[in-house]
């Protein structure tokens, strides 16, 4: 450190390495250490500043012509000595500034490489474990351990996975013996996903696959996957395009399954999904008017009695009176005669499941409607009398048949 003042100015600090002063004394570093290093330069500089002033005083009170060099010779050979050493000092400094800046790029390259290596290595570590969580979740979705599955599901999506849905439906169809499962489970784990933008994603990609595959286009898993659909579609956008192609096509199929009184598919959907089907259970049970008189409405009625639930059975039945209403003005009794046995075996049913009581006023409401048709005959009558109406109209029925023989086409004369 060193203290530069004048007698008309403050004091000045400045802090100058020992191998500075050293260098510009062009000596080898003396004893004494940095005092006596910078005592040194201040008496170099003094005898400098001296011999300087000397040579200026000599200029100033006898000048020489402009041709003698002989009175500049001396101070001049002393200026030229002085700035060849500054030039060589500053020469030296240059030196050793570049070849410390050399080094110091030198290091910052180095840096800068094992950075990119470290960054290189955490991707590469960030990729394995992407991976590895990928193939944890599609073999708890094999397995249907969908527990873990969501787990790993919200890790991958945390971590940023663009591609994991793809992912995910690429494997459920990876194989096609196993497809229906994995399906299934798919939907489960759709189910309870957080996100609606992420079921809405997946049900996307679900149902291109499921309509081009003829093994379930028209299954209860279309059926499952469209309604389910359904309660995330915004709109009326491409989604409910999808959502509603699905929908029809399969409601079509099982409609007509209950014309040809093919039950055990519906039923099971019944039983495995009662919310959903009470989005369908009434256009289940819906014929379609120029089907009416043309199916079998004796294997029709027995239907409602196949739904697990009271209240499945309940809307089944309400849905065939009121078709009842609509299409049999007149020729109403030997359908009703079929239909009071059946709402009896419902009874029954309500109460062995002890419920009798929780329905006892739709089953009045029932009963009750029997008497729409003619007040003279009410429910009871048509229990009463079921078989012998039945009877009644089926030997009706077969000699009028013989008496207008004619070809029958599709389903007519199923009754």
């Amino acid at each position: 450190m060193a203290v530069l003042c004048s007698a008309s100015s403050a004091a000045c600090t400045l802090q100058v390495p020992e191998t500075m002063i050293t260098r510009l004394l062009q000596a080898d570093q003396p004893a004494g250490g940095c005092a006596a290093a910078w005592d040194s330069l201040l008496s170099r500089l003094e005898q400098m500043r001296h011999n300087l002033t000397g040579c200026s005083e000599r200029e100033t009170t006898n000048p020489a012509p402009p041709d003698d060099t002989r009175t500049n010779a001396p101070c001049q050979l002393l200026l030229n000595e002085l700035q060849r050493k500054g030039n060589q000092t500053l020469l030296q400094l240059d030196k050793e500034m570049a070849s410390k800046a050399l080094y110091e790029r030198i290091e910052l390259a180095k840096v800068v490489q094992d950075q990119d290596r470290i960054q290189q290595a955490i991707e590469t570590m960030r990729t394995e474990q992407r991976n590895h969580r990928q193939q944890l979740l599609l073999l708890y979705l094999d397995a249907a351990d969908l527990r873990r599955a969501l787990h790993q599901y919200k890790l991958l999506v945390a971590q940023g996975d663009r591609h994991l849905p793809q992912q995910i439906v690429k494997f459920v169809y990876a194989a096609p013996r196993h497809e229906n499962r994995r399906l299934e489970n798919l939907l489960d784990l759709v189910r309870q996903l957080p996100a609606r933008q992420d079921q809405r994603t997946l049900y996307q990609l679900l149902q291109p696959e499921i309509m081009k595959r003829p093994t379930q286009n028209q299954s209860t898993l279309a059926m499952l996957t469209a309604l389910e659909m359904g309660q995330v579609v915004e709109g009326n956008g491409e989604l409910k395009k999808q959502q509603d192609a699905m929908y029809q096509l399969v409601l079509k199929r099982w409609m007509f399954l209950c014309l040809a009184g093919q039950y055990r598919e519906i039923v099971q959907f019944a039983t495995k999904h009662p919310r959903l089907f009470e989005q369908i259970g009434a256009k289940i049970a819906t014929i379609h008017p120029k089907y009416w008189w043309k199916f079998s409405f004796t294997q029709f009625v027995t239907y409602p009695n196949l739904l697990p639930l009271p209240e499945q059975r309940l809307e089944a039945f309400r849905t065939i009176m009121k078709q009842l209403k609509q299409r049999n003005g007149k020729f109403f009794a030997d359908h009703l005669a079929k239909l009071a046995p059946q709402i009896e075996r419902c009874e029954q049913f309500l109460r062995q499941q002890k419920k009798e009581l929780e329905w006892k006023d739709e089953l009045v409401k029932l009963k009750g409607q029997f008497a729409d048709f003619d007040r003279r005959k009410d429910y009871a009558y048509y229990l009463k009398n079921s078989k012998a109406l039945i009877k009644k109209y089926a030997d009706a029925a077969k000699q009028n048949k013989n008496r207008q023989p004619g070809r029958r086409g599709g389903l007519a004369g199923r009754r």
